[in-house]
């Protein structure tokens, strides 16, 4: 039933979803690439920042009659699990677009990774949720977060209190993702008076955008150190903070309740977010599918680990290589290495900050 409440709405158009998917997608760590549109492309959005949540008089939140923002929806999956915990604790509501003019497009492309905008900008806004073989955004902590993007939050740990609760390793971080943990004044963002939340879904990881083997935050209180990024639900925090900026006079009615929020450290496992993996092929192909595009312009070596993921091209430019995986299970792409990656220890990084020596510079 499509209910006639000013709508949020969402485009749910591309819903090919292959059911044999990859490893989850680490979501801080794509290749360098954040998972906010506004971040990778700021020139063209005019710099339009929001340091942890929408302010309620901002013209980036979505319309609602005051008590409900609505999407109706029929899908199944992750999909509708993330959408079902959001109406559960919120007036946020999702439904098919129909004739709107801002919506959500939700799309799946092979190596696009997880990403979206944050809040209402205006006509299609995609919301991209890679799922395939090789590596998936859909898992609900991963939907629910860009979800809440789409809503109107930012990252937690760029409120402008932050370094009270955590601090940025500035040495372990690319300058060029310095952007990543920029925090913004009081005068220019607010976080409701809802405290720092280690446990919140919209947290970065331990070693989000740092070089391998390293970690880019370090928080103040141990215990929460292999906590942050590794929430797989929305917290309390996440929940208000989206009522306050639109007003829900019902807040977290459903299954969320702050005084069940229990979680150590011990409940995590001390690996950090996984990385995203690709299978091993039994043949020479390409694991990513913009290889010929990389090799033509000279950004893969493939005189060495460049042919681990980009085989069948690179077989066309130096012969035919032999089960050029060796002993490796897994490879990460998409950059963004850590301890537990396969090409930690390989040859140092370069100008993409995250991925391996054989992603040539520009």
């Amino acid at each position: 039933m499509l209910l006639t409440t000013p709508s949020l709405v969402a485009l749910l158009s591309t819903l090919q979803l292959i059911s044999a998917r990859g490893k989850p997608i680490d979501i801080f760590n794509q290749g360098g690439k954040g998972d906010i549109l506004q971040l990778r492309v700021s020139d063209k959005q005019g710099d339009k920042r929001m340091y942890n949540a929408l302010r309620k008089n901002s013209n980036l939140k979505w319309k609602g009659d005051g008590e409900t923002y609505v999407i109706p929806y029929i899908i199944t999956g992750e999909y509708a699990e993330a959408m079902k915990r959001i109406h559960q604790n919120t007036c946020i509501r999702f439904k098919r677009r129909t004739t709107e003019r801002d919506f959500i497009d939700i799309q799946n492309q092979r190596g696009e990774g997880c990403y979206t905008s944050v809040g209402r900008v205006g006509g299609r806004e995609t919301l991209m949720l890679e799922s395939n073989s090789y590596a998936t955004c859909m898992e609900t902590e991963i939907v629910l977060h860009e979800l809440m993007h789409v809503i109107g939050l930012w990252h937690e740990h760029m409120r402008y209190d932050r370094d009270a609760y955590i601090n940025v390793i500035w040495k372990n971080i690319p300058r060029q993702y310095w952007s990543q943990f920029e925090k913004i004044s009081s005068r220019e963002s607010t976080t409701y008076d809802i405290p720092y939340d280690y446990k919140s879904v919209m947290h970065y990881g331990k070693n989000a955008f740092a070089y391998p083997g390293k970690i880019s935050m370090e928080t103040k209180n141990p215990k929460f150190q292999n906590i942050i990024g590794k929430a797989k639900d929305a917290s309390p925090s996440d929940y208000r903070k989206i009522c306050a900026i639109y007003g829900c006079k019902s807040c977290m009615s459903g299954k969320v309740d702050p005084e069940e929020d229990n979680t150590t450290d011990e409940d995590y496992e001390d690996n950090g977010v996984p990385d995203v993996s690709i299978v091993k092929p039994k043949d020479c192909v390409d694991v990513m599918g913009f290889c010929g595009v990389m090799v033509s312009m000279g950004m893969v070596d493939c005189n060495t680990y460049g042919k681990r993921v980009c085989c069948a091209t690179c077989s066309k430019h130096t012969g035919k290589p032999t089960n050029p995986f060796g002993g490796l299970t897994s490879t990460n792409p998409f950059g963004g290495l850590t301890s537990t990656n396969p090409f930690d220890g390989f040859p140092s990084t370069d100008t993409f900050g995250g991925f391996p020596s054989f992603f040539r510079r520009w």
